[in-house]
Formats: structure tokens, C-alpha cells, sequence
């Protein structure tokens, strides 16, 4: 009787290490089942605006800028200038050379420049141009659009 016991012991034992690397090997291949549905988005964004392609991969620092250049050559930032601040400016020369520029880091992107000498002319632009910055902004966060036509 301690004949058949010595030797069922070794064939359960076997059975049993069998089964432990089984249930390791199914263990890791579930972890690594895990691991490979986590989604990576692609970082790589671009804008484009009026046939040129801007890559905005690295940029830090997206900033709008209004600029007006007088009739005498005088420029001046037209950022936060309120209806009577840009009026004031008509008056000094018209018509005024305005500039709307985004700048993203080292690159400038031109986004409209033109010839204005009423308020309501320069207003339009100035609408136009926060638009176009609320669709660069909501481009840039999010994480799953890879390109914006302007």
C-alpha cells in the first residue's frame, strides 16, 4: 500500500506544477491583452490656411496678434482697443493697415490683412479672427483631431 501511494505522489505533483504554468502563462497573456487596448493618439497636428500647412507638433505658445499701420508708417498694437480707441486711430490717418496674425512659437501665421477706414470694416475682421482663434484653441486640446482647415 505505501508502494502506490510513493508513486501516485510524484504524477499528482507534476500534474500540479503542469497546472501552475498554465494558469502563469494565461496569467500574462491576459496582462498583455491588456496593454495593447490602450489607445495612443497621434500628436502630430497641422493647420491649414489658404494652401500653407503649419505644424503645430512642438508648439508652446499660440498667441493672437492685431496690429494697425498708419498712413505715416506708425504701427500700432490694435489688440484691445475698444470701438472709440479704433476710431480715435481713423481719425489720425485713414486708412489704417490692419494685420491680424496668429503667432505660434518662432512661426506667424498671416491670417488677414487689410486696408480699413471704418470701424464696421475693422469690426468684421476682428469677429472673423476670434473665431478662427476658438477653432485653433478647441483644435488644440483636442487630443483626437490631427488637422484644421481654416
Amino acid at each position: 500500500m505505501n508502494d502506490t501511494l510513493s508513486l501516485k505522489l510524484p504524477a499528482v505533483l507534476v500534474n500540479t506544477k503542469r497546472l501552475v504554468v498554465f494558469l502563469l502563462a494565461v496569467c500574462i497573456l491576459s496582462l498583455m491583452g491588456c496593454g495593447s487596448t490602450t489607445k495612443v493618439y497621434n500628436t502630430d497636428k497641422t493647420i491649414l490656411y489658404k494652401g500653407d500647412l503649419y505644424n503645430m507638433r512642438n508648439v508652446q505658445r499660440i498667441s493672437p496678434q492685431i496690429s494697425g499701420k498708419l498712413p505715416n508708417g506708425d504701427v500700432n498694437n490694435m489688440k484691445g482697443m475698444d470701438k472709440k480707441a479704433v476710431e480715435a486711430l481713423l481719425d489720425e490717418g485713414s486708412p489704417i493697415m490692419v494685420s491680424m496674425v496668429v503667432e505660434m512659437d518662432s512661426q506667424e501665421m498671416v491670417y488677414g490683412r487689410k486696408s480699413v477706414s471704418k470701424y464696421s470694416e475693422f469690426s468684421s475682421m476682428k469677429k472673423s479672427f476670434e473665431k478662427a482663434m476658438n477653432k485653433i484653441n478647441k483644435f488644440m486640446a483636442n487630443k483626437k483631431s490631427t488637422q484644421l482647415k481654416l
